[in-house]
């Protein structure tokens, strides 16, 4: 029952087919991050997508909604998912990469990177630099941290007293510690940060809309330009920007609520909008490089007549041919081109 479009390069059955395989893996994911994956492909598999244009080596598809509008653009790339990630990974280059990406983006900042009072090794220095976003790894080679249970007790240690959930985790080594002593606990306790943490209640404390200040993820504002005769637009999401157990990458985002203490204020003379799940999802194509699916599913709020929605909409698909272009022309002029 996947749909067929003979107009489309792409077809949607083949991405429904990749996600089949990233959802039978899918209780790999850290547990936190388990609802957005589950929600954004739930979205992308949508049978209702209906093929639109092909345009510049890009199809376009729309699914039908009132209020929301909702976009997808599918192409493919000579980069590796690992390339991708690296685009979005970089919050020196934010601006410059969303102007990039997104014709109507006028500017941005980087509010917050997350996870930055949990990533210290062993030393007590952090685990990601500042100045990089950190990808979150899961089931994937790269795993950072110590695996070595001695190491990892001293790195905890260490780690304790310096993260947001460091007296929770001080609880449970207390718990497991018992009579045994808080060494002999430490080395029974997990052997990453993510599933040790798992194993404590600062998991299940983020509320829908809440930014998750988490590795992996950031908290960013932007401003877009719309038709000289409606506001501009102005935005607040969670990016995170994962690895899954499968090697594909998912680069996902959704507004957080203005009552977030992070949230900067709307910028005058604009109207802030709501991005609902949307992201990118780059997974490999067996020659090579990696096909792209980008989706937008934005409430633009206030009131937006549909001719605006329906001239702004195709334009913000092709957001996936500008990356294209972008890192075809960086990567991909060290691929060498069948």
């Amino acid at each position: 029952g996947t749909l067929r479009h003979s107009s489309a390069m792409f077809e949607h059955g083949d991405i429904c087919a990749s996600v089949e395989t990233e959802l039978a893996h899918v209780s790999r994911v850290d547990e936190v991050e388990r609802d957005i994956v589950t929600k954004f492909f739930g979205m992308l598999t949508s049978k209702e997508w209906k093929h639109s244009t092909t345009s510049n080596g890009t199809d376009i598809f729309k699914l039908p909604g009132e209020r929301i509008h909702r976009i997808m653009g599918v192409t493919r790339t000579e980069a590796s998912p690992e390339e991708v990630l690296g685009f979005f990974s970089d919050p020196q280059n934010f601006k410059k990469h969303f102007t990039i990406l997104d014709d109507m983006f006028k500017e941005g900042s980087v509010v917050k990177i997350g996870g930055q009072g949990l990533g210290l090794d062993a030393t007590g220095e952090r685990l990601h630099k500042l100045g990089k976003f950190a990808a979150l790894s899961i089931g994937g080679k790269e795993r950072v941290g110590p695996t070595d249970p001695k190491e990892f007790a001293v790195s905890l240690l260490n780690k304790i007293r310096r993260s947001p959930g460091g007296q929770k985790i001080e609880g449970l080594i207390k718990k497991h510690a018992g009579d045994k002593g808080a060494v002999a606990a430490l080395g029974e306790l997990p052997s990453s940060q993510t599933s040790a943490l798992a194993q404590t209640s600062i998991r299940a404390e983020f509320k829908d809309g809440q930014f998750k200040d988490l590795p992996g993820h950031a908290l960013l504002h932007g401003t877009f330009r719309l038709p000289s005769i409606v506001p501009d637009r102005d935005f607040v999401w969670d990016q995170v920007a994962m690895r899954l157990p499968t090697g594909s990458v998912l680069v996902m985002g959704q507004s957080v609520n203005d009552g977030d203490e992070d949230v900067p204020e709307c910028v005058k003379g604009h109207v802030r909008g709501a991005v609902l799940t949307s992201g990118y999802y780059v997974f490999e194509d067996g020659q090579g490089g990696s096909k792209i699916a980008f989706v937008l599913q934005a409430d633009p709020k206030g009131s937006l007549p549909a001719w605006v929605v329906n001239l702004v909409a195709p334009k913000q698909a092709h957001n996936v041919t500008r990356l294209r272009k972008y890192l075809d022309s960086t990567v991909g002029s060290s691929v060498s081109r069948a």
